[in-house]
């Protein structure tokens, strides 16, 4: 078990040499940095023809700290693959089915019938964000996270905020992201495994791919850590880290290194380690219900001028990250900051697919 309250091992981070980081990825983020007003950021690139690491400005504004490969960042929805997979990973196990009716496998958690929909959603629906469950994660609840930063919230807590909500839509009936879902998957996870989701994921996924340097939710003081600042409309930055290094559900709490993430992505995406052929497939086909919504179990997909790229994003005021596969030609990228983009989010992903393309050429 590695959630935020164990002590994290860092030495096998600080023993991973830290890759090259000249020439157009380089360039391509310091212009980034520079441009967004960003505090810091790591972008890795790598493919067939070898990695490129990339790291500009500072992990702490107050010490000065700069970012390095071994930097750690809460990825905020990014972590949302780590959720998918150990839920699918039942499923090949046949622990669960993806049509399984979800609440005969919840009915444990306290007032979960007031939560409108969750009688009738199937596991393969919270996967794809079909549940039309209502988002608990609205206004009200990132201000009550901001008035009690120190507070931890359990996935219960969050859930029951969403209690009473006026549901979205009919289960099945159309896509809409939301939090509510992975936080039951979260949920979903520890009661099939009956084990805390830290130590199922932990297992699972972290252990199964040798992430040292990630965990579930951080303690503050960790060394290494990456703090996250929002900006306010009079340009003034904030401490915000708790919303990353506080999140222990599965909607996203994944703290972790660029190199660490790598590994995880390739494992997925690339190596079938994680899961097999046909549900990696699976995981990134969006549902026949709804072919246009770039989503499938758990997996964005987004299409680039080399194909379909698979992973997923993560936004939460502070921090930003972008984890994705370009299969066609077997490229990863991973993009972690530690601050808001001043601008419409740039397109951070193509353009460092190009700086790496033109640097091998």
């Amino acid at each position: 078990m590695k959630p935020w309250f164990a002590t994290l091992s860092v030495l096998a981070g600080l023993l991973t040499p830290q890759a090259a980081t000249a020439g157009p990825v380089q360039d391509y983020l310091d212009r980034l940095v520079r441009t967004e007003k960003l505090p810091g950021a790591v972008l890795l690139v790598s493919g067939p023809r070898g990695r490129e690491l990339a790291t500009a400005g500072v992990a702490n504004l107050q010490t000065r700290e700069p970012v390095t490969a071994q930097t750690r960042f809460y990825i905020a929805s990014s972590g949302k693959l780590v959720t998918a997979v150990a839920t699918l990973q039942l499923v090949q196990e046949r622990r669960l089915g993806l049509t399984d009716k979800v609440y005969p496998l919840v009915r444990a958690i306290p007032g979960i019938s007031r939560l409108r929909n969750v009688q009738a959603v199937t596991v393969e629906q919270l996967l794809s964000h079909h549940s039309g469950m209502a988002d608990y994660f609205d206004d009200d609840f990132e201000a009550m996270a901001l008035a009690e930063p120190e507070r931890v919230f359990t996935a219960d807590e969050s859930l029951a905020h969403a209690y009473g909500m006026k549901a979205n839509a009919r289960p099945g009936t159309e896509y809409d992201y939301n939090n509510t879902n992975y936080v039951l998957l979260g949920r979903l996870v520890e009661l099939t495994d009956n084990t805390p989701y830290a130590t199922a994921v932990q297992r699972r996924v972290l252990d199964a791919v040798g992430m040292s340097a990630t965990s579930v939710g951080a303690r503050k003081g960790t060394p290494g850590l990456a703090h996250g600042y929002a900006t306010s409309d009079s340009g003034k930055r904030q401490d915000v880290s708790h919303t990353g290094w506080n999140a222990i559900t599965g909607d996203g709490a994944i703290v972790t290194t660029a190199l660490d993430y790598e590994a995880f992505i390739q494992a997925l995406f690339r190596d079938g380690k994680l899961l097999g052929a046909r549900t990696v497939r699976q995981m990134c086909t969006p549902p026949d219900t709804s072919p246009d919504s770039g989503y499938g179990l758990g997996c964005s997909i987004e299409e680039s001028p080399w194909g379909d790229a698979w992973g997923h994003n993560g936004s939460v005021s502070g921090f930003n990250a972008d984890t994705w596969y370009f299969p066609k030609i077997g490229v990863t990228v991973v993009f972690m900051t530690n601050g808001d983009f001043q601008t419409d989010e740039p397109d951070v992903v193509n353009r460092a697919v190009r700086a790496y393309l033109r640097n091998k050429q």
